[in-house]
C-alpha cells in the first residue's frame, strides 16, 4: 500500500511540508469548516493519483503555477518498502530510490511501473490494465470521471463496452471468456488474411454478392447447355443411339453440377457447425484429474471452477449443434450417393464422335468461362464461410459475457442494497444495475432521480466494487459529498472507515457532521489544509496582488 508522499513544492508558511504519512483504510485530506476553496484538496488527491501512475496532475493548476517538480513516495508490500521519484517534466520515468530518496541507477517506464503495482496488488490476471481499472474509481475534480448519471464511465469518452469490461476484469472473470476471445481473434485474422490475399490478387478478387452468385449459377447452366449443343453438332453423322447417349450425358452433367453446388454448400455449413462444437467442448473431470499425475501441485479446485462454468455454456450449445451436425451429415451422405450414381452413368455413356480443332477451341472457351464463374462463386462461398464463422464466434463470446454479467449483477446489487440499508433508519430503494447486453447497462435508483440520490448511488457503487473485487483503492473528492443528506454522508464515512483497503477522500465543513463522524475524520486526517499560507503549496493563486 502507499506509505508516504512528499514534494518540495508542498509547503506550509514558507517551509517544505513534512512527508504525508498514509495508513490502511481511510485517509482524509481535511479542509476548513467553512468549505474554503482553492486550498489544494483536489490537487493533493491528484498527486496521489500521480504516484499511482496517473497523468492528470501534470496538467493541474499546481504544476502550471509552481512549475515542474518531483514527488517522492513509498509503497510497502509484504513488509518491504519501495521508494520512488517521479517528476512532472518527465512523467514517463519512475526513478527507483534508496530509503533517503537518492536516485539509484534503475528506473521504470510508466508501463513497467504500473505492471509492478498490478503484480504487488495481486491483480496480475488477464484482461485488465491497472491504470484503467484504478482510474475509474479515483473520482477527482479535473479527471472528468464523476458523472453521477453514468457512474460506470470511469474514463472520459469511454464507451459502454469498455466500461463494462473494467467490471468484468476486476471480478477476474476474463479467464472464463479468454478461449472465446481467442476464437474471435483467430476468425478476424483469417478473414483479414483472406481479404488481403484478394487485394493482392493471390486469389480471385472477383467476389460478388448473393445476387451475383445466383446469376453466375444461371450463366453456368446456360454455358453447360451451349456446351451440350456444341457436342450435338460435333456428333452429327453418328447414330441416333449415340446422339441420345450424348444428350443424356449433357443432362447428367447438369445434374452433377447442381449436386456439386449443393454438396459444397452443405459441407461449408458442416464446417461452421464443427467449429462451434470445437470451441464449445471442454475437458472432462477425468481429463482434469489425470492432469494431476503430471503436475501434482496443480490447483484442481480452481480448474473445476472454470470447468463448471464452461459446462454450463457447453450444455446450451452442444445439443443444438450436435443435432444440426447429424442432420447435415445425413444430407451430405445422400448427395454423395447421388453423385456417385451420376458419375457412374456418365462414365458408362463415354464420349462419341471425332473432335475437330474448331470444336476444341470452342469447347476450351466455354469451359474456361464456366471455370472462371465457378472460381468466382467459390470465392463468394469462402468469404461467406469466413464471415459466418466470425459472426458465430462473436455470438458465442457475447453470450458467455452476458452469462457472467448476470452473476456479477446479483453480487453488486446485493452489496449496494446492504450499504444503502445501512444509511437510513427506514429502508429506501437502493441503487440498481442491470446489464441489458454485453455492451449495455442501466444504472439507477428506482423512483428517485434527485441529484443527491444520484451522487449517493455512484459512491455506493464504488464501495460495492471496492468490497467485492480486486480493486485496491479508491479516491473521492469533496465535490461528491456536496449534495448528500447528512445521515447519508455520515453512513458513507463509516463504510469508508470499515475497510483495510486504502480510501483517499477530500473533505471540508466537518463542523456540520455528527460528533462520531467528526471524530472519524479527525482520527484519519493525513493532511490538513486551510488559508493564510497553509494551502497545499503554501500560497493561494486566486488572491490579487
Amino acid at each position: 500500500m502507499l506509505i508516504e508522499m512528499k514534494s518540495p513544492a508542498f509547503k506550509e508558511k514558507g517551509k517544505e511540508r513534512p512527508p504525508i504519512i498514509f495508513r490502511e483504510g481511510l485517509n482524509v485530506i481535511l479542509g476548513k469548516n467553512d468549505g474554503a476553496m482553492s486550498i489544494g484538496k483536489s490537487s493533493a488527491l491528484l498527486a496521489i493519483d500521480f504516484v499511482f501512475g496517473g497523468d492528470t496532475y501534470v496538467k493541474s493548476d499546481g504544476v502550471k503555477q509552481e512549475g515542474n517538480h518531483s514527488i517522492f513516495f513509498a509503497f510497502e508490500f509484504n513488509g518491504i518498502r519501495y521508494y520512488f521519484e517521479r517528476n512532472t517534466g518527465d512523467s514517463d520515468t519512475f526513478y527507483i530510490c534508496d530509503n533517503h530518496y537518492r536516485r539509484t541507477d534503475k528506473t521504470y517506464t510508466k508501463t513497467e511501473y504500473t505492471n509492478w503495482l498490478k503484480v504487488n496488488y495481486n491483480m496480475d490476471f488477464a484482461g485488465i490494465s491497472f491504470r484503467k481499472a484504478l482510474s475509474s474509481f479515483f473520482r477527482i475534480y479535473g479527471k472528468k470521471n464523476h458523472d453521477e448519471l453514468n457512474p460506470l464511465q470511469g474514463i472520459p469518452g469511454q464507451n459502454m463496452e469498455k466500461s463494462i469490461n473494467v467490471i468484468l476484469t476486476l471480478f477476474d472473470k476474463y479467464k472464463d471468456i479468454e478461449v472465446f476471445k481467442r476464437s474471435v481473434d483467430e476468425h478476424k485474422n483469417r478473414l483479414a488474411a483472406y481479404n488481403t490475399a484478394r487485394k493482392y490478387e493471390f486469389i480471385s478478387n472477383l467476389v460478388g454478392g448473393k445476387k451475383k452468385y445466383e446469376e453466375n449459377l444461371q450463366e453456368i447452366r446456360a454455358l453447360e447447355q451451349e456446351l451440350g449443343t456444341l457436342m450435338e453438332v460435333a456428333e452429327k453423322g453418328h447414330t441416333d443411339e449415340e446422339i441420345e447417349k450424348n444428350k443424356r450425358k449433357a443432362e447428367l452433367t447438369t445434374i452433377k453440377l447442381n449436386l456439386e453446388t449443393l454438396l459444397q454448400s452443405k459441407e461449408m455449413r458442416l464446417r461452421l457447425v464443427n467449429m462451434s462444437l470445437e470451441y464449445g467442448l471442454y475437458p472432462t473431470e477425468a481429463d482434469i484429474a489425470a492432469l494431476q499425475q503430471y503436475f501434482p501441485t496443480v490447483n484442481l479446485r480452481k480448474l473445476y471452477e472454470v470447468e463448471q462454468y464452461h459446462r454450463k455454456l457447453a450444455k446450451i450449445l452442444d445439443g443444438q449443434f450436435k443435432s444440426e451436425q447429424n442432420a447435415i451429415k445425413g444430407e451430405i451422405d445422400i448427395i454423395k450417393e447421388q453423385l456417385e450414381i451420376v458419375n457412374t452413368q456418365i462414365k458408362e455413356l463415354g464420349f462419341v464422335g471425332n473432335i475437330s480443332k474448331e470444336f476444341l477451341d470452342k469447347h476450351s472457351a466455354i469451359t474456361g468461362e464456366i471455370n472462371a464463374l465457378r472460381t468466382q462463386n467459390q470465392a463468394f462461398l469462402k468469404q461467406k464461410e469466413l464471415q459466418e464463422a466470425k459472426a458465430n464466434a462473436d455470438e458465442v463470446l457475447r453470450r458467455s459475457i452476458e452469462d457472467i454479467l448476470r452473476e456479477i449483477e446479483v453480487t453488486l446489487n446485493d452489496k449496494m442494497k446492504e450499504f444503502n440499508d445501512s444509511l437510513f433508519s427506514t429502508q429506501r430503494k437502493p441503487p440498481y444495475i442491470h446489464f441489458n447486453r454485453y455492451d449495455s447497462y442501466k444504472f439507477e435508483t428506482p423512483m428517485d432521480t434527485g441529484t443527491g440520490s444520484n451522487y449517493k448511488g455512484m459512491i455506493v457503487y464504488d464501495l460495492a466494487m471496492l468490497f467485492s473485487t480486486a480493486l485496491p483503492a479508491l479516491a473521492h473528492d469533496s465535490l461528491l459529498f456536496k449534495n448528500l443528506e447528512k445521515n447519508v454522508e455520515d453512513g458513507i464515512i463509516k463504510i469508508y472507515n470499515s475497510t483495510k483497503k486504502q480510501v483517499f477522500i477530500a473533505y471540508d465543513k466537518q463542523g456540520d457532521c455528527r460528533p462520531e463522524t467528526r471524530d472519524i475524520l479527525e482520527r484519519n486526517c493525513v493532511l490538513r489544509l486551510s488559508n493564510d499560507n497553509c494551502e497545499l503549496y503554501g500560497r493561494s493563486w486566486n488572491i490579487e496582488e
